[in-house]
Formats: structure tokens, C-alpha cells, sequence
């Protein structure tokens, strides 16, 4: 996992948990018997990680005015998107990794009650298909929007105003359904 931070008078204002893995894209997954190696290879990165990593700097959030942690989940974390027949991902069976944006959804909702009574937002966001390696090397070809464009809903979560809006989870339409 590659981690870049700027902190500058001993706080930081806006932490991107981005970090994610989709091994099972190239493995097959749906084919067969669930492979728990790879649970625990994206359990470990696309929960464990952000966990580790929201709770060692969260003492420098705590020292900002207006804090923001997002986390960067996915539409196949969206229970109710999965069991929607009518969802363009209703036939995608990648068990680990939607397992792990689900988890990574709760871990909004909880870190956002917990922080509760600080100016801290903490928001999930889904920014779509993107063109990037993640999902395997066909990936790049057939997703409908760049990195770039994905990036626009994530900047929206991290300059939030203090009024906005916490424990949410959201895409470039709006609010995604839990």
C-alpha cells in the first residue's frame, strides 16, 4: 500500500482511504468454492488497511478545525445493490471484495457516530468504474470514466462544510443505498 500524507502544524485536515485490491477479478471468483486466501488478502487491504491507517492519524484529525475521512468504496459494497436484479453488478460474484466494501461502509457509520461530537466528517464514496489496473488488465478498456473523473466525488467529501453531511455513503448521483 502506498500512503502519501502532508501534515503541516501538527494537524492534517483531510485523510483518502483509497487503497483496494480485487484479486478475485483475475481468479475467477464465482466459479467455484470461496478462496479464503483471498478474503483475507482483501479483507486486509480494503478494511484492515483503512482501519490502520484512520486510527494512526486520527489524533491529527482530532487537531484539525474541520476534519474529513473519506472512504473509497464501491457500489458492490451496497447490500441492497447486490440483491437489486435490476443493478447493472447484480450478476457480479466477487464475494471478498464486496464483502470488504460492505464491512468498509459499516466502518463509516460507526467512525462517524463515534466522532460525533467533533467537527470530523466521515463519509464512504463510490467514485464508479474507473480506468485503472484494479479489476484486472481488461479493466482499463472497458470502464466508462477516468481516475480523473472519479476523483471529482472524493474532492467533494473532503471539502465538505461544516454543515455537511457525515456517515454517508455517496456517488457523483448522489446518496447509494446501505
Amino acid at each position: 500500500m502506498n500512503k502519501i500524507a502532508l501534515v503541516t502544524g501538527g494537524r492534517l485536515d483531510i485523510l483518502v482511504n483509497n487503497a483496494g485490491i480485487l484479486p478475485e477479478a483475475t481468479a475467477g471468483a464465482g466459479a467455484g468454492p470461496i478462496d479464503l486466501t483471498a478474503f483475507r488478502e482483501t479483507f486486509e487491504v480494503n478494511l484492515f488497511g483503512a482501519v490502520n491507517v484512520t486510527q494512526g492519524f486520527l489524533p491529527l484529525l482530532r487537531r484539525s478545525d474541520a476534519g474529513r475521512i473519506v472512504n473509497v468504496s464501491s457500489t458492490m459494497g451496497s447490500l441492497a445493490d447486490q440483491g437489486d436484479p435490476e443493478s447493472p453488478y447484480f450478476g457480479v460474484v466477487v464475494p471478498a471484495y464486496q464483502g470488504s466494501k460492505a464491512a468498509l461502509n459499516g466502518l463509516t457509520v460507526a467512525t462517524a457516530k463515534a466522532l460525533s461530537d467533533t467537527p470530523i466528517k466521515v463519509n464512504s464514496v463510490c467514485p464508479g468504474w474507473l480506468k485503472t489496473d484494479l479489476g484486472g488488465p481488461d479493466n482499463r478498456a472497458a470502464a466508462p470514466s477516468t481516475a480523473a473523473e472519479g476523483a471529482d466525488i472524493v474532492v467533494a467529501m473532503a471539502s465538505l462544510p461544516a454543515d455537511g453531511p457525515t456517515g454517508r455513503f455517496v456517488d457523483r448521483d448522489g446518496p447509494v443505498a446501505w
